[in-house]
């Protein structure tokens, strides 16, 4: 009787940037309700909710997050956490090259604010816990080997659970049809009356929607739209007039201000570091 061997190999592709950054957050006090404001960012991020009351919006999703349960926010997509009530927040978070299709590919599936929530089952959250609690011991022994192993360990858990359902909160039909509409014409709307007119609505109960759903306000959302689409704009090597103008901001001086605060920098100096990384 003849044997045959399975023979298998395995093509692993070097990673060109191979930087991830994280922090845990492991107090154990508790922390006053919060909401914390939108914002982008240029790279993956995963959010990991250990403990706490948490909702987290991304775009015009909103998830009530359980401990152990994942954030995947796309570059670009406005988010932001929110702290329900008085509570401990331990949680973790992570940024990943999202150039790396080969590692982080299947992150990057989801439409813009779309399924952006990832929910392992209870054991998988078991080994998860004993994955972070290593990996805290040797990023504080700075052991590289061992970092990267239970990071990848990691990303294949919550990588089985990525989902095509939307397990975003109910929201008033009004309000999602409020936010659709934004999606659309976030760039030429200059006034928050189109949406009052349009929606048979007064100003206070459309402040009170935004503020009971999403933490914010219309106002920055909207300017968080912009912005984020700004960016957009500038990557694609739009100049900064050319993306104040087509993102929506009336006033240029205004945009620039805006976009200096959110992100620590001028619309020209990101515009100038992304033509920089594109050239090396």
């Amino acid at each position: 009787m003849s044997m045959i061997d399975d023979r298998f190999t395995l093509y692993v592709p070097q990673m060109a940037d191979g930087l991830i950054e994280y922090y845990f957050s492991r107090q154990n006090d508790e922390v006053a309700a919060k909401v914390f404001p939108f914002h982008v960012h240029s790279k993956l991020e995963m959010y990991i909710l250990l403990e706490g009351d948490v909702s987290f919006a991304v775009e015009s999703s909103l998830y009530k997050m359980s401990g152990g349960d994942a954030i995947i926010t796309r570059p670009n997509e406005i988010h932001n956490c929110i702290l329900n009530s008085n509570s401990v927040h331990r949680h973790m978070c992570f940024w990943f090259d999202p150039s790396n299709d080969f590692l982080y590919g299947d992150f990057l599936t989801h439409p813009f604010g779309k399924n952006n929530l990832i929910v392992p089952d209870a054991p998988s959250k078991a080994r998860l816990l004993e994955i972070y609690e290593a990996l805290y011991e040797a990023s504080e022994k700075k052991d590289a080997y061992a970092q990267q192993y239970l990071i990848l360990e990691m990303l294949a858990i919550f990588r089985r659970f990525v989902s095509g359902e939307d397990a975003s909160s109910e929201m008033p039909a009004m309000l999602k049809a409020i936010l659709s509409d934004i999606e659309e014409n976030f760039a030429t709307v200059r006034s928050l009356d189109y949406y009052t007119e349009k929606y048979y609505i007064s100003s206070s109960t459309l402040n009170r929607l935004f503020k009971k759903y999403l933490r914010t306000t219309p106002k920055m959302y909207i300017e968080s739209k912009r912005l984020s689409y700004s960016r957009l704009l500038l990557n694609s090597g739009k100049s900064v007039l050319a993306a104040c103008m087509e993102s929506g901001f009336p006033d240029y001086s205004n945009y620039i201000r805006l976009f200096k605060k959110r992100f620590d920098m001028t619309p020209k100096q990101y515009r100038d570091s992304k033509y920089r990384s594109a050239k090396q």
